[in-house]
């Protein structure tokens, strides 16, 4: 007897809640280090690149671990999985807490927590929500799940700055570490679970053996791969940067984090819509448009030194929400439909790899440049440069993919 559609909706719908709802915890944590970023420069005396390189270091773990916790996710499923990477998160945060040197932190939040965030982020997040739906709804149920990275933003940032003045940094490291254990260990390990086989077979996850000779012989999959590269190095490189770009610029601090929360809360409506283009019109059209708003960003923070004004600060928010919601989504969903067959876990955290190598390169670069030139110009114009590598990239993928995608 054929199952009904429905019988798998609502099971599907409560899984993108629940990542929605996870990724709203993951990367508000995430997102607010712009503020710690900020904290580290000005408290404590560290220069732009040894900061930036906290982060990279974070990123480099991120890269490294997500590939594994793809295969794990295709194997054991997400319970365990992003259980032991909730964990790791709790525990990076908890000895950041406890940190009294840069090497500290370069440990604690560089390795541990790294860890744990390669585990629990986009691509492996990402195959999971793929696991559960058809290729053609898989842009718009990806887009809701990853709307939840933008309202984390919106939250966490600004929290983080409060927490900071209120307990220091290090308490506030200590209060996000709680957050991981009291809320988001129950929320994954008890709110997700593996699609069905039948549904599995549906959204076109046909094998969980990885065909490598295969992969490696075509050119669409190191393109892919270069889209990976490329896609959040820009993004990560103006969120790390963004709170001290502004502050130079004579902007406080706190009108800072509250430009970066709005940029948070346009980016969820960012992600909805912009899936729902790449489900009606195509992932690279609704890519366009992000590479678009990411320029415009850059626009942005070069006009500030000399319009320090809300116009700016406003655009700048809106621009950073229309790349914000296409990188990391659509370069997933572009990956699911092109090598789905390959295992879902496996090329989603194979993504999420790449995605941490793009991120830990590109704002240690641009914290370098900072730190040489005595501003942020070359720097912006290296995040150009990477915005238009990506958009190259994923037009041949798309174009190559096309026959493959389901309708």
């Amino acid at each position: 007897m054929k199952q009904d559609p429905v019988d798998h909706f609502r099971p599907a719908a409560r899984i993108v809640v629940v990542c929605s709802l996870s990724l709203f915890i993951i990367f508000g944590i995430r997102l607010s280090f712009s503020v710690f970023f900020a904290e580290f420069v000005l408290a404590e005396g560290w220069s732009n690149e040894a900061s930036a390189a906290i982060f990279s270091l974070n990123m480099l773990f991120f890269a490294l671990t997500a590939p594994l916790a793809g295969l794990a996710l295709d194997r054991y499923g997400p319970r365990p999985v992003f259980g032991l990477g909730v964990l790791l998160m709790a525990a990076g945060l908890w000895l950041s807490s406890r940190a009294t040197s840069l090497t500290d932190l370069l440990f604690s939040y560089g390795v541990i927590e790294g860890c744990g965030l390669g585990i629990t982020g986009l691509g492996p997040v990402a195959s999971v929500v793929a696991g559960w739906t058809a290729p053609a709804q898989r842009g718009r149920a990806i887009g809701i799940a990853f709307a939840g990275t933008g309202l984390g933003a919106l939250v966490f940032v600004p929290l983080a700055n409060w927490l900071i003045t209120l307990l220091e940094w290090r308490g506030a490291y200590l209060a996000l570490s709680l957050v991981c254990l009291i809320v988001l260990l129950p929320l994954m390990v008890l709110g997700l679970r593996r699609p069905p086989a039948g549904l599995r077979q549906r959204a076109g996850a046909r094998s969980e053996r990885v065909a490598w000779r295969m992969l490696l012989r075509q050119p669409v999959f190191w393109a892919l791969l270069l889209v990976g590269l490329t896609a959040l190095g820009p993004v990560r490189s103006l969120t790390v940067h963004q709170v001290a770009a502004m502050e130079a610029a004579g902007v406080e601090r706190a009108t800072a984090a509250t430009v970066v929360g709005l940029a948070g809360l346009l980016t969820s409506g960012s992600f909805i819509a912009l899936g729902w283009v790449s489900d009606r019109f195509g992932r690279a059209q609704a890519f366009t448009i992000g590479a678009a708003g990411l320029l415009g960003a850059a626009a942005m923070l070069a006009l500030l030194p000399a319009a320090a004004n809300a116009a700016v600060l406003i655009l700048f928010a809106a621009f950073m929400a229309l790349g914000e919601g296409t990188r990391s989504s659509q370069s997933t969903a572009l990956a699911s439909d092109a090598f789905q067959g390959q295992g879902l876990g496996f090329i989603n955290g194979l993504m999420g790899g790449m995605f941490g190598i793009g991120a830990a390169l590109g704002p240690w670069l641009v914290g370098r440049l900072r730190d040489e030139s005595g501003s942020y110009d070359s720097g912006l114009l290296v995040i150009v440069a990477m915005v238009l590598l990506s958009l190259a990239a994923f037009w041949f993928v798309a174009r190559r993919a096309r026959g493959l995608r389901a309708t």
